[in-house]
């Protein structure tokens, strides 16, 4: 009897069987390929090891349920199916893997024997009896005749043995099975399941989706980026950062470095041709970078990955900036470029332990990866940041934190949790070697003042930002009532729409002529490269109010002699529970300023201003502090399968949103939206053609966030659009696609009196 594996993609389009033999053996030469670049990497044990679990992960599929499934010739057997990566686990042996690799113990054999049982996620309900009637009836037979040794079958009394956890679907039935293991031995047991079974999944998944090589290795030999680099700087020469960062390629680092040193650049350098990848705030900053690398340096070994990336090389290929956007957001998917640029949520959901994380995890102990701007994020997820750090430290990769500003707190908990400077890492501040002076800062009570905004708009760029989206678009509504030259960008738009604003505000801001005003959110904190002559902002945390004063005279054009950064004190979006901002650390913001006002603001002046506000005597007793501390307690407590990946998804990025379409967007692109759903549904489409819909579905979409409602806003629909997750909302849109003006979704006006 012939055997197969499953079908699997050629050229696209088109499907072939695939026998379970060569499926096996192909996945063992993808590892084996793999190892033979990235072998330094690694122990002779761990390539050992993960081969193995390459040569026999998929031996349960020689059970005639499945093969029935697949296999046309066969008559379908309907019974329940025992998932096949258990039958695999159950088909080893310790004394079979220790004859493969004399050097491993019987905990290697644990690790090894959880990684194949749990390589697909599968909950693990069915009893020892039910799994060993099914062997006997539907796998032994068949396993037997596979591989022609009639010794062989599957072992179910090893189950509660070797496995290190099982997958019940519940918490109390996902601990670890042995209750002997101290934190150290549980971590490191832990960390080794998720070594094999993450590179097991990458080289399955390589072959599965038609690939053979597991990694493009194309730029690791010539370092072309790092080149390109140094040609460029070559006529002014590298910078203090950047020469700092080249020279200490092999080591951990905390890098503080004002806008305008060439910290990014710093941190490329840093790579030296190795894995890297690149991970900011948010999406925006995540595409600005990526078109730096791609355009500037002309690398084009470069991805990129976040929530809206599909969309984003969906856009490439139209515009024919990307011949073939599919095939790069599937080779970003693997995780296999030499170099991506992500948003940390992509890399980090590890730390939940949750099944289907551990190639993140895996793929991180062979790479470098830089975290920019650490301060930007929640509490959660500077917690995520740093307990896994210190995974990725302890399995072997590399870190480097670049940002303008470090707050002293960030590196206390770092050192409390295993990263302590001049051990795992090197710390270095270039701030005090900065002779730029961009910012004078004056500040009142109350809001921003729409005269003085107009006033300042004839004659220069000016850059208003607000703490909410609500009040940017109660300002941006007052001042069209006094000026036509004024736009509006926030995340209230749709993503089409949104990525026109983010173009223009980067057009405008890149001209030399034009005047006139942009009302914004924090969206463009840290993440475009937009340079303006002047700035209104509402008072926020000192992180953000630093990161805000970096988009006015970014590269330091002229020196202020009054004030170019005017700040109002109104503590709008400032509160405690689901607030923007934390109101303890608020308050100490406005207090710490008041020193600065009055005369320039040095890069100096602002490290000291950082320091005096997230300093960590200061700051323990705050939310904050016992926030981030609460999340890495439990990040450290948790045992594997307590989350499932959807469930680390949500709570990583702590968002509880729907999709919604607004009605005027719908009747405009009806037939498209139509089309989109149909080939999404259609068993014709290939899964290019899937993708390409969803991603151009999703372009007419807004994401709102509900957990400030105890029920969805009025206006929307309970009902989702057929087909789809979206609803439709009569809630307000305005956007004028002609000159790129309007309000966005406005919450609480509706396009017509009855709510849908």
């Amino acid at each position: 009897m012939e055997y197969f594996a499953k079908s699997v993609p050629n050229g696209g389009s088109k499907e072939e069987q695939v026998t379970l033999k060569q499926h096996l053996d192909d996945t063992v030469k993808c590892a084996q390929d793999f190892f033979e670049k990235f072998g330094h990497y690694f122990t002779e044990k761990e390539k050992a090891i993960i081969i193995e679990a390459c040569r026999v992960h998929d031996l349960g599929k020689a059970n005639i349920v499945f093969q029935s499934k697949i296999n046309k010739e066969l008559d379908v057997i309907k019974t329940q199916e025992i998932p096949h990566g258990f039958l695999s686990a159950m088909t080893t042996s310790p004394e079979e893997f220790k004859n493969h690799i004399p050097e491993a113990d019987n905990d290697d054999y644990k690790a090894f024997y959880t990684a194949v049982y749990h390589h697909h996620v599968r909950e693990d309900k069915n009893g020892d009896d039910i799994i060993l009637n099914f062997c006997k009836k539907y796998y032994n037979p068949y396993i037997r005749d596979f591989l022609n040794d009639e010794s062989i079958k599957a072992k179910v009394s090893g189950i509660n043995k070797y496995l290190l956890f099982r997958n019940t679907g519940s918490i109390s039935g996902s601990k670890y099975i042995m209750s002997c293991y101290d934190k150290n031995e549980y971590l490191h047991e832990w960390q080794e399941f998720v070594l094999i079974k993450g590179l097991l999944n990458k080289f399955d998944y390589t072959v599965s989706a038609g690939y053979t090589e597991a990694e493009d290795c194309s730029a690791f030999t010539t370092k072309y980026l790092k080149t390109s680099i140094e040609n460029i700087f070559q006529q002014h020469g590298l910078r203090p950062v950047q020469e700092y960062m080249r020279d200490k390629c092999d080591k951990n680092l905390v890098v503080v470095a004002p806008t305008g040193m060439g910290k990014t650049e710093a941190s490329l350098l840093w790579l030296n041709g190795e894995k890297g990848f690149y991970t900011l705030p948010y999406v925006v900053s995540s595409n600005a970078i990526y078109e730096r690398i791609r355009d500037r340096y002309e690398y084009k070994d470069v991805a990129i990955l976040h929530s809206d990336s599909m969309h984003y090389y969906f856009e490439d290929q139209v515009n024919e900036t990307d011949s073939d956007g599919y095939e790069k957001y599937q080779k970003a998917k693997l995780l296999s470029q030499p170099l991506t640029i992500c948003t940390v949520d992509q890399l980090f959901k590890f730390v939940y332990k949750a099944l289907g994380t551990e190639i993140f995890a895996a793929t991180l102990k062979y790479s470098k990866i830089i975290i920019d701007e650490i301060q930007a994020y929640s509490p959660s997820v500077i917690a995520a940041i740093i307990y896994g750090l210190k995974i990725v430290t302890d399995m072997g990769g590399k870190f480097a934190i670049i940002t303008a500003t470090f707050p002293p707190v960030l590196g206390s908990l770092m050192h409390k949790y295993g990263l302590m400077a001049d051990n795992q890492y090197e710390y270095r501040d270039f701030s005090a070697l900065s002779d730029l002076k961009r910012h004078w800062i004056d500040i009142k009570d109350g809001d921003i003042e729409i005269d003085r905004v107009v006033e300042d708009s004839y004659d220069k760029k000016v850059l208003v930002i607000c703490n909410t989206v609500k009040k940017a678009q109660q300002i941006y509504k007052s001042l069209t009532e006094k000026t036509d030259n004024v736009h509006l960008l926030h995340a209230r738009f749709t993503k089409e729409h949104k990525r026109m604003l983010e173009n223009e505000i980067i057009k405008f801001s890149d001209s030399e002529n034009e005047t006139g005003i942009w009302v914004t959110t924090q969206l463009v904190e840290a993440s475009l490269d937009i340079d303006f002559d002047v700035l209104y902002t509402e008072m926020s945390t000192a992180d953000s109010l630093l990161q805000r004063m970096g988009r006015c005279n970014r590269k330091g054009r002229y020196i202020p002699d009054k004030a170019n950064i005017h700040i109002y004190n109104n503590a709008n979006g400032v509160g405690v529970s689901r607030a923007i901002y934390n109101r303890e650390i608020y308050t100490c913001s406005v207090e710490c300023l008041e020193k600065y006002i009055g005369r320039v603001m040095t890069e100096s002046d602002k490290s000291e201003y950082i320091n005096k506000v997230y300093c960590t005597d200061e700051i323990k007793d705050t939310d904050y502090y016992r926030d981030i501390e609460k999340f890495l307690a439990m990040f450290k407590e948790l045992t594997p399968a307590e989350y499932s990946k959807s469930e680390a998804d949500e709570k990583f990025r702590d968002i509880n949103s729907i999709k919604i379409i607004p009605d005027n967007v719908y009747e405009d692109n009806r037939e498209a939206i139509s089309e989109c759903i149909d080939i999404m549904h259609s068993s014709d489409a290939d899964k290019r053609e899937k993708n390409d819909a969803r991603t151009k579905l999703d372009s007419y979409v807004i994401s709102i966030q509900l957990y400030a409602y105890k029920k969805y806003p009025d206006g929307i629909d309970r009902d989702v659009i057929y087909g789809s997750d979206i609803h439709r909302s009569c809630i307000m849109y305005d956007f004028n696609v002609v000159d790129l003006t309007g309000a966005g979704l406005v919450l609480g006006e509706y396009e017509r009196d009855i709510f849908v």
